[in-house]
């Protein structure tokens, strides 16, 4: 590996680690948006969406992905 490129490895390790959780509003964005996505695109492609944007938080994904199962029904 180069040096360059562990320097870039080291950068992105820090960025990930400073990440905050999201806050309410950011999550209830996200339902927002996962939900017009799943109207217009289909069920699957709003679940992927919402995958997507928490894969950095995982812990928080299956709750998301429940609570936007239940905004459908």
């Amino acid at each position: 590996m180069k040096k360059k490129e562990r320097q870039q490895n080291k950068k992105d390790i820090s960025i990930k680690t400073q990440l905050k959780e999201p806050n309410k509003k950011f999550l209830n964005h996200l339902q927002v948006q996962a939900n017009k996505m799943s109207e217009l695109l289909g069920e699957k492609q709003g679940e992927q969406f919402m995958k997507d944007s928490l894969k950095e938080w995982p812990r928080l994904l299956e709750r998301e992905l429940k609570t936007l199962k239940k905004s459908k029904d």
